[in-house]
């Protein structure tokens, strides 16, 4: 049996510039922009099985395609792939919604679990590998077997084309995604209602009370609902003029909103004039009614999206002008 060089070194070159070479210079340019970070186990054993992956995709090539060797090495380096995407994907994250994919862009981050896309692409690897044992047995036997739905296919070939629609399919739904995701906007006002009950002592502040009202829109012009959608809303001191008598630390939390849920934002919808009102908690609510500050809004949404977990926080740093002398 002749050994196939040619097609060992340009199948092998392929499978190396997919598994090795396209991943980590994809890694290495997030990271070098800010925009998302990897663990440096994630890297390592990303080359490894990367490598890994390329060594089959060599074995595979080296034999001739009908031959009992190269579907063998076939089932093997599908399975593989199978791993290799589902690892990629976060599906080795036991007990985690979230995986390895944070994305950071100045004062927004964003974690994805993205194990549903994991799935469907070590489903699709497991219709490779069939199709690949069932040419093994046809070779092995020399005899073709068939499946008949209205009419006869040959079994090898059957599952090969159901392996290909199923690709399509996939990359469909991922560039969808994507489009999709690209026409989700989320957008807060930038004027906040602020409601101020001086109390039954009008020139005292101690029984002040305060809340802040922040207003938002929702625009989904996407194919996809966003379903489950949770929202939580801190406000923290940053720094603050300290005036007496009411003391007003720096970077202390002085306001929560917890726990506002929406069904779902629809697709192809305008959601807007949205508020949510937070109360500032009263142990502080004197000393912001008399002090300067740079407070910051944080805003934590979770939410799921065509099957992907989303955890997004917002933090907006906002003036505060104190409301009686």
């Amino acid at each position: 049996m002749k050994i196939q060089i040619k097609e060992m070194i340009i199948y092998g070159t392929l499978k190396a510039v997919f598994y090795l070479v396209l991943p980590i210079i994809l890694i290495n340019v997030l990271s070098d922009i800010g925009i998302m970070q990897f663990s440096s186990s994630f890297i390592i054993f990303l080359i490894v099985i990367g490598a890994i992956g390329t060594v089959l995709a060599v074995l595979k090539h080296t034999f001739p395609k009908d031959t009992v060797a190269n579907s063998v090495v076939g089932i093997i380096d599908s399975i593989f792939s199978g791993i290799y995407l589902f690892y990629i994907f976060g599906g080795f994250t036991v007990g985690k919604t979230f995986g390895e994919y944070r994305i950071e862009v100045q004062n927004i981050q964003v974690l994805l679990g993205l194990q549903l896309i994991a799935w469907l692409l070590l489903a699709a690897a497991g219709i490779k590998a069939l199709q690949h044992i069932v040419r093994t047995i046809e070779l092995s036997r020399k005899k073709e077997y068939h499946v008949t739905i209205k009419r006869q296919f040959k079994a090898s070939m059957f599952f090969r084309a159901i392996g290909t629609l199923a690709n399509i399919a996939l990359g469909i739904f991922f560039l969808s995604i994507i489009i999709s995701g690209a026409n989700i906007s989320f957008n807060l006002h930038d004027t906040f209602a602020i409601g101020h009950d001086p109390g039954v002592l009008p020139l005292d502040a101690s029984d002040d009370t305060i809340n802040i009202t922040i207003t938002f829109d929702v625009q989904n012009r996407g194919l996809y609902a966003v379903h489950d959608v949770n929202l939580d809303v801190e406000i923290h001191t940053i720094t603050t003029s300290h005036t007496l008598p009411f003391d007003l630390p720096d970077y202390t939390k002085i306001g929560e909103l917890a726990g506002v849920h929406y069904f779902e934002f629809s697709s192809f919808s305008t959601t807007r004039d949205q508020n949510l009102t937070v109360l500032i908690d009263p142990t502080y609510a004197p000393a912001l009614a008399t002090n300067d500050a740079t407070l910051r809004f944080q805003i934590s949404v979770l939410a799921l999206y065509a099957g992907i977990f989303i955890d997004l926080n917002v933090s907006i740093e906002v003036p505060w002008t104190h409301l009686v002398p």
